[in-house]
């Protein structure tokens, strides 16, 4: 069950995004670049390793080569950045610290995650 939005948690969202630009990377100008973002990434869960198998009807092989393992995983990924738009003054919205947006709304780093 979804809860609604109080008068002050709907003023406040249009605030903050009367002129946002989800595109447009959110510094006040050249000398805040490069923009800090912390990344941390925690293993929740490690669901296999596998190496290569070769099957075929009624037979598997699994050869160890190490060159050709996979490793299953689920990892918890945290960004950090200020987003110097996503301020407000709590008095002015009865209270409100924190929001919740999603994430189509706001600005996100682009990230790439590779192995090597």
């Amino acid at each position: 069950m979804g809860s609604m939005m109080t008068d002050a948690e709907d003023r406040l969202m249009v605030d903050l995004f009367r002129g946002y630009n989800s595109l447009v990377q959110p510094v006040r100008n050249k000398t805040e670049l490069p923009m800090i973002i912390k990344i941390a990434m925690q293993l929740v869960l490690l669901i296999n390793v596998l190496l290569l198998i070769r099957s075929g009807p009624g037979y598997s092989v699994v050869l160890q080569d190490e060159k050709e393992q996979v490793m299953h995983t689920n990892v918890w990924l945290t960004l950090k950045w200020h987003d110097f738009q996503m301020q407000w003054e709590p008095n002015d919205y009865d209270g409100i610290t924190q929001i919740r947006v999603a994430p189509d709304k706001i600005w996100l780093p682009d990230i790439v995650l590779f192995n090597k």
